[in-house]
Order: C-alpha cells, then sequence, then structure tokens
C-alpha cells in the first residue's frame, strides 16, 4: 500500500512561453501562452505596452517594437494598428 503522505517529486517550475495579440480595445483576440499564464497579468502588461505605444504615436516618434524584462520574462511587443502583438519568453542568463 502506498503512503499516502509520501511527497512526490516534483521539478522546477517552467517559465510560460507564447504570444498573444491585443484589439486596440485592450481585448485578447488570441493567445498561445498556457492557460496557467494569468489573463490578469497578460490584460495589465498589454494595457501598459498599449498605452507606451499610443503615447509614442501621440509625440511622433512611433516604436515599432517595445522590449522589456519583468519577474523572469522577456516581453517584446509590436504595434499592429492600434493594438499588438506581445511575445512572451523566458530571460536567457
Amino acid at each position: 500500500m502506498k503512503n499516502p503522505f509520501q511527497s512526490k517529486t516534483v521539478g522546477p517550475a517552467r517559465f510560460p512561453r507564447g504570444s498573444y495579440t491585443l484589439s486596440s480595445a485592450g481585448n485578447i483576440v488570441v493567445s498561445t501562452l498556457p492557460g496557467s499564464f494569468p489573463r490578469d497579468r497578460m490584460l495589465a502588461i498589454g494595457k501598459t505596452v498599449l498605452s507606451a505605444l499610443s503615447t509614442a504615436r501621440e509625440m511622433g516618434t512611433p516604436f515599432t517594437e517595445l522590449a522589456a524584462e519583468y519577474a523572469g520574462l522577456e516581453i517584446r511587443a509590436r504595434d499592429l494598428a492600434g493594438g499588438a502583438i506581445i511575445f512572451i519568453t523566458p530571460q536567457e542568463y
């Protein structure tokens, strides 16, 4: 009989990898990120990206791509006519 209190071997957590697309209204259109990646985090990152892209356009210096590092993740975003595509990958050390 197996001991129910015996611990199982657990490997290290893997950082997510994937991308998602936002509409100009900030809604998630499509995502390839795992379902375990929090939707509220996707929306928060997206809101920041859309705001930065919009501000750059208003100032007359539009970005073609943004890059940031956040909590062990590399975040890259590209403008899509008011929306954005955001790529999430683990940071390489």
